[in-house]
């Protein structure tokens, strides 16, 4: 499979996520055994292998755990070329600097998925996470960090990767890692005390788990996520990512990770049926559906602008944030003042536009922005209340920080009179 120099660098970039990142010195650190850290270190699935502490200078703390899960990877289609096949993954766990496990009064958790080729330290290496949570006092919760897989798209795959195991990321987050998690810290047992929110691969993770789980989460938060799986950019950004990292937890996964349709044993040219073979892999067999008059493969189980329509989101009225850059334009608060203030549709100006052409400069968050505004007017006209912040920020970390901090005054405390990148 050969790829023009041009295409590849377009695709890294968008997957690695890179530009505008913040590195934070990481505190010295603290190892601890499980036993000694954790009250219930090994169960549901998860088998703690390390603890790793890092006190902040505000007296909060980053608590690394490496852990192995059961889900993560699973035998599929043949004798699995790693092995072990339990890899060992980190969660980081941020606890304000008041965290007292003993409290009467339990804390809230938000977690915060990774996008596309990141891991679970994204918010603390690209981004200050420790300062960022300083700034939204109402919220006093915990911060889990887990890790999504470079490119595991939030799923259990229905299919496998090239060297016949897969991962089921699905069951981990919701099925492993949620329990454990509410074993082991003084947190809020339901709904009502659990958050979800991410970035890019993230954005679209957050809408897949909350509208199948809306019994585990009650407030979420999308920003730059992918809202319609039955775009042709989105397609074709997670066909590559496929070919590019498949089921990698990080850079060294490579290899036996990717996912390619072979005949015969032979690799298929065909861009359109590796395509449609990768997605199937992911999230089982496609569909089609009819979009402005053409034939396209659809995956309604997992696409969020078809679970907007059945209602799935119904349950976060009034705590879920919309964030999207990309816009063109903006008018200046003196003119028009209603608009960006997260309750407005996109105006003209933003020059949102589904067709944009996918090698425009800000063609990938332009058209995140373009089908992030589709959705938007979706949630509207269903009645489910929403914060919908859209601004001329990139698909960067110079952008995201400012989302967050949003979204969380927004969801646990007073929403912001505007928007931020607005």
């Amino acid at each position: 499979m050969r790829h023009s120099p041009r295409w590849l660098a377009r695709a890294l970039a968008g997957l690695l996520l890179i530009a505008g990142a913040v590195v934070v010195p990481a505190a010295a650190a603290q190892a601890e055994t499980c036993s000694t850290s954790l009250p219930l270190p090994d169960g549901y699935g998860i088998t703690c292998v390390r603890v790793d502490r890092h006190p902040q200078a505000d007296g909060s703390e980053l608590r690394d755990v490496t852990m192995t899960s059961t889900a993560i990877f699973q035998a599929s289609g043949g004798t699995p070329a790693i092995s072990p096949l339990a890899q060992p993954i980190t969660v980081r766990i941020y606890l304000p600097d008041d965290y007292d496990p003993d409290r009467s009064a339990p804390y809230r958790s938000l977690y915060l998925i990774n996008g596309g080729g990141d891991n679970y330290d994204e918010w603390t290496t690209k981004a200050d996470l420790v300062s960022l949570m300083a700034d939204v006092p109402d919220y006093d919760g915990i911060v889990v960090m887990p890790t999504g897989g470079m490119t595991g798209w939030y799923s259990d795959w229905a299919g496998r990767t090239d060297g016949y195991f897969s991962p089921k990321w699905e069951t981990y987050h919701i099925s492993q890692l949620i329990p454990w998690i509410d074993a082991n810290f003084n947190t809020i047992t339901d709904r009502s005390g659990r958050g979800l929110a991410g970035i890019s691969m993230g954005g679209f993770g957050t809408l897949k788990y909350a509208a199948a789980h809306p019994d585990v989460f009650s407030v979420i938060g999308a920003i730059s996520p992918g809202t319609d799986l039955r775009a042709p950019a989105a397609q074709r950004t997670i066909s590559n990512s496929m070919w590019l990292s498949g089921a990698a937890i990080n850079l060294l996964d490579r290899g036996v990770y990717r996912v390619n349709k072979y005949e015969n044993g032979i690799l298929v040219l065909d861009q359109d049926q590796q395509r449609r073979y990768r997605l199937d892999t992911l999230f089982g067999p496609h569909t089609t559906a009819v979009v402005d008059g053409t034939t396209v493969d659809d995956w309604p189980a997992a696409n969020p602008a078809e679970l907007a329509t059945q209602g799935k989101y119904a349950p976060y009225s009034g705590k879920f944030g919309l964030y999207a850059g990309g816009c063109v334009d903006l008018p200046g608060p003196p003119d028009r003042p209603e608009y960006a203030n997260g309750h407005q549709p996109a105006p003209a100006e933003c020059a949102y536009d589904t067709d944009t052409d996918a090698d425009a400069p800000m063609a990938g968050e332009a058209m995140l922005g373009a089908y992030a505004s589709v959705f938007d007017t979706t949630l509207t006209s269903l009645g489910v209340d929403h914060r919908y912040c859209y601004g001329t920020g990139g698909h960067d970390w110079n952008s995201w920080p400012a989302n967050l901090v949003d979204f969380l005054q927004y969801a646990y405390g007073t929403a912001p009179a505007r928007c931020p990148n607005a």
